[in-house]
Formats: C-alpha cells, sequence, structure tokens
C-alpha cells in the first residue's frame, strides 16, 4: 500500500522523541513482570495458603503464565485498535493501563487479611496486566521502525526490547536496594507494596512523554490510501486468513528469544533462590548485573545483524544459545555469588542476536495496514506458549528430574525448531503480499524482507 518513496522524511528529532516514547511503555510492562519475577517467593507467602509451600510456589508461577495467556486477547484487541485508529492511540490505552493495574497491585489485601478473596483479586490484576501488555511490545516496535530512515533498521527496532530491559533493571535495582534496608519480614509485610507502587510515577511520566508524539508516517499513509480507496481497516478474520503462515513462522523465530529471555528475567532469581539455595539479595544481584548487560549486549546484535545479515545473525544465534543456557543453569550451582553473575551474564550475551533478528520482523513480515495485529497476534501467542511459561516449566522440570540438564534439553529442542523455521523462511518468503482488505478489493501490499545477499 506503501513505499518508501511516497513516505515523508523522517528526521533525527523525529526518531529520538519515538525511541523515548516507545522505550516509556516498554519500561512500564517490565517493571511490573521483573518485579512479579522477583516477589515470586513473598507472594506465594502472602496471597496463597502455607501448608504446601512448593505448590504456592508453583501457584504463583502458574498465574505468572496464566497472565501471558491473556496476552494474545490484548494483542488482537489492542492491535485491531492499532490498525484502525493508529499506533499512537494504543500507547496511549497500553500505558495507562498497565501502570495503573501494577499501581493498584500495591493497594491488595493479603490471604491473612481477606483469604481466597485477595487470591482472586490478585488474578484480576495479573490478567488486565496481561491484557494491556499485549498491545504494547509490537505496537510499539512498529512504531519506532517506521518513524526511523531504512538505515539500521534492526539497531533501531533493538530499542523496543531496550525499554524492557531498563524496567527490568530499575525493578532489580529498587528491590536490592530495599531488600538491603529492610528485613524479609518487612518485605512480605510492606515493602512489597512500595515497589508495585512505583507503577503510578513511571506510568504517569510515560503517558506524559507519549501524548508529544506524532503518529508514524506509514500508518498516514494507510488512512489516505484507505480514504483515496473507499476501504475499511482489515477484520480478525481477514488478518488471520492472509497471515497466518506468517505468524506461525514468527512465533518459531520468537521462542528462541523468548524462552530464554523469561528464564533469565522471570525464573533464573527464584533458581538460585530455592534451587540452588543462595540468598535473595546475592540472586537479585546476579540477575541486575546480567541486565545492564543485556541492554549494551542487545544493541551491539541489533548493529551487527544489520551489518552481517539478518538471516546469519538469526541462525548463529539459534545455535549459540542451547550452550549459553546449559552453561548458566549447570555454573550456577556453584552457589556463590561470582558464579551466578556470570552464569546470568553468559546467556544475556548471545540470546540477543536472536532478539534483534526478531524485533525487526515483526514489521519486515507484515504488511503495513495490518502489521499492528498481526504482529501482536503473533508475538502475544509466542510469547504465551514460550515465555510466560519458562518460570513454571522450569520449576516444574528442575523440581521432578533434580537436574537442569531437563531444562536445558528443553531450550535446545526449541532452538532447533526456529533454526529450521529461519533458514525455510528466507529461502522461500515471497518480497510481496497480496490479500484482502475490505469486501472484494485485493491490494498488493510490500512487505520488507531481507533479500541481500549477506543474508541470503
Amino acid at each position: 500500500m506503501t513505499t518508501s518513496a511516497t513516505l515523508p522524511v523522517v528526521t533525527p528529532e523525529m526518531q529520538r522523541k519515538t525511541l523515548i516514547g516507545a522505550v516509556a511503555g516498554n519500561l512500564v510492562e517490565f517493571l511490573d513482570f521483573a518485579l512479579y519475577g522477583l516477589l515470586a517467593s513473598v507472594i506465594s507467602r502472602i496471597f496463597f495458603p502455607q501448608d504446601a509451600p512448593l505448590t504456592a510456589l508453583l501457584s504463583v508461577l502458574l498465574l505468572y503464565a496464566s497472565s501471558f495467556l491473556v496476552r494474545p486477547i490484548g494483542g488482537i484487541v489492542l492491535g485491531l485498535a492499532g490498525d484502525r485508529w493508529g499506533r499512537r492511540t494504543v500507547l496511549m490505552i497500553t500505558i495507562t493501563g498497565m501502570s495503573v493495574v501494577t499501581g493498584l497491585t500495591a493497594l491488595l489485601p493479603t490471604y491473612a487479611q481477606a483469604g481466597t478473596t485477595a487470591t482472586v483479586l490478585l488474578v484480576v490484576c495479573r490478567l488486565i496486566q496481561g491484557f494491556f501488555a499485549g498491545g504494547e511490545y509490537a505496537t510499539a516496535t512498529d512504531y519506532i521502525v517506521e518513524n526511523s530512515d531504512q538505515k539500521r533498521r534492526a539497531f533501531r527496532a533493538s530499542f523496543s526490547p531496550i525499554g524492557a530491559y531498563i524496567g527490568t533493571v530499575i525493578a532489580v535495582g529498587l528491590y536490592t536496594l530495599l531488600s538491603s534496608w529492610i528485613t524479609t519480614a518487612q518485605m512480605e509485610v510492606w515493602g512489597w507494596r512500595v515497589l508495585f507502587a512505583i507503577g503510578f510515577p513511571l506510568g504517569l511520566v510515560g503517558l506524559l512523554i507519549r501524548r508529544k508524539l506524532d503518529e508514524s508516517p506509514e500508518f498516514r499513509a494507510v488512512e489516505r490510501a484507505r480514504l483515496e480507496k473507499d476501504l475499511r481497516p482489515p477484520t480478525m478474520g481477514e488478518v488471520i486468513r492472509s497471515q497466518w503462515k506468517n505468524m506461525l513462522i514468527f512465533i518459531s523465530i520468537l521462542m528462541s528469544h523468548t524462552l530464554p529471555n523469561y528464564l533469565i528475567l522471570g525464573f533464573f532469581a527464584t533458581y538460585l533462590t530455592t534451587f540452588v539455595g543462595l540468598a535473595k539479595p546475592d540472586a537479585a544481584i546476579a540477575v541486575l548485573v546480567s541486565q545492564f548487560v543485556l541492554i549494551f549486549s542487545t544493541l551491539l546484535h541489533g548493529y551487527l545483524s544489520d551489518v552481517v545479515g539478518r538471516k546469519r545473525w538469526l541462525m548463529l544465534g539459534c545455535v549459540l544459545v542451547i550452550p549459553a543456557m546449559f552453561f548458566a543453569f549447570t555454573y550456577a550451582e556453584h552457589g556463590t555469588l561470582n558464579s551466578a553473575i556470570i552464569a546470568a551474564v553468559v546467556p544475556v550475551m548471545i540470546f540477543p542476536m536472536v532478539t534483534s533478528g526478531m524485533t525487526i520482523s515483526l514489521v519486515d513480515m507484515f504488511p503495513a495496514d495490518m502489521r499492528a495485529s498481526a504482529g501482536a497476534m503473533a508475538y502475544n501467542t509466542g510469547t504465551a506458549l514460550f515465555g510466560g511459561t519458562a518460570p513454571l516449566i522450569g520449576a516444574a522440570l528442575i523440581g521432578w528430574s533434580g537436574s537442569a540438564f531437563t531444562l536445558v534439553y528443553y531450550v535446545a529442542a526449541v532452538a532447533i525448531m526456529s533454526f529450521i523455521s529461519i533458514g525455510l523462511w528466507f529461502k522461500y518468503s515471497p518480497k510481496t503480499v497480496t490479500h484482502t482488505v475490505g469486501a472484494g478489493n485485493s491490494i498488493p501490499l510490500q512487505q520488507r524482507v531481507e533479500s541481500t545477499s549477506k543474508s541470503q
């Protein structure tokens, strides 16, 4: 529907505003999810009965996973809104919803105060959080790339996950500081409330930033084309019918990013404290250091993906992530702060090789007029299946087998499937897509697909 020749020039100032605005929302989203992961053992004691502690912990991790299962619903609803009303509108909605829910979590009663009512309210908050988060990442990525020029596209798309990692760093940093100042008992009484309450001010700042953003040039071009041709936005059925193959391929690529990412982000601290026996402050420090490294390694791999080529870098990442995760979960068994830091750092230097290519694929693999909806459906479905379940499956596999080897086998199986999918996609992917938008109107839409000699 649009080509680069018809789009307005994107200025450096527009790109700076875009990056700041997009980072703000992903920061709030992952602040919440990182806090929940870090506080999993605390939450298991204050929101669930304690007659079976391991069952309570698994229940918390199951709830963590269930919030991700709502994400595809949020992706469908908010993604369709992004293709109908614009990326900026959805970004305003998501940051407001996520920050309010995170803040409200701080006000919930505990199990000792309200019994199962407290558990139900926690479940409701997690599900609503998952719904709003479902529209954030994919839409923010679309907005970044649609407001960028054609140079270093993977590098600029890498700023979308950077927002998530900054949110994680803030969460881990605050948790570490508070844990060093107060006792475990105080953390269970009021400390966790202070941490979740941070969502209110951060969300307000993010909302004020996003209010100043303009709609992306590509979406404005889509709107003009719809007016000229008297077309309506695509329905969910039209998106699925025309994009289901690309969505499945995207999910198969995504899973080699999201599984190791959430094993380190959402589970590693629990693994260190519950299965290795490391002190909670030390576990938090290890994850904090890894997140700082992850910010820079993601940007580096985004740059290298543009230089080396998408296909090569993605496939190499799928290969290297297997030994990286094996090293992480076995070396951590030494049980010291230094071993925990090294174990947490190694995988975050590797799996961003997949992250950079995966993130730009949210834009490359889907046409502009249904990019937000198709990308959000695919991203959130894959994240729910392989990211949200990662802590639960990780705890269950290690608890069942008594060894981290079973978890590494799971990572290896996922990485092999991604490797095969990437090879097939770059070999057989069409350079253009034709699908129906509106009754009886077939419109050719140009897809940006890597076709340079480096990547092919």
